[in-house]
């Protein structure tokens, strides 16, 4: 079977924006993994002092494969199913799954951020899970409804 995939337009929000974050983000996390083998590995000490917490790093890294992952599989499903996602659901995916993992990498050059203990610094990261959860919740029920017919 073959499949026709039609190329990304700036123009228009579409279902291969998801595939497109996909890339950026997988390319992004082989780039950590660079980082993170460089620090480890080379002991690269100019590195480690902009990362003094390589594990989150490496969180980020995993988190960012994950996220490719789970657009991939959201893109794919979406596609044999023919299930046109909202405009706005494709935007919040693709921003949740670039966001959501970024955290970790701040957390990599500035441990200590994001544990001020103020109510809005709590208020705000659990804000900044949002567009992910609403993002991948939608589309899981948009392909659930689609197999359920």
């Amino acid at each position: 079977m073959v499949v026709n995939i039609p190329s990304v337009s700036w123009n228009e929000v579409s279902n291969e924006w998801i595939l497109l974050t996909a890339a950026g983000i997988t390319l992004f996390s082989l780039f950590q993994a660079w980082l993170a083998s460089f620090i480890i590995y080379g002991e690269v000490k100019a590195l480690k002092k902009v990362f003094p917490a390589t594990h989150n790093l490496i969180r980020s890294h995993i988190d960012y494969l994950m996220m490719a992952s789970l657009l991939g599989t959201v893109y794919f499903s979406c596609l044999f199913l023919s299930v046109r996602l909202p405009a706005v659901v494709v935007v919040l995916i693709c921003l949740g799954a670039i966001y959501n993992p970024l955290g970790f990498m701040f957390k990599a050059v500035s441990p200590s951020i994001g544990h001020d203990g103020s109510r809005k610094t709590k208020v705000g990261v659990l804000a900044g899970f949002l567009p992910a959860t609403i993002g991948f919740g939608y589309s899981m029920a948009a392909i659930i409804m689609a197999l359920l017919g």
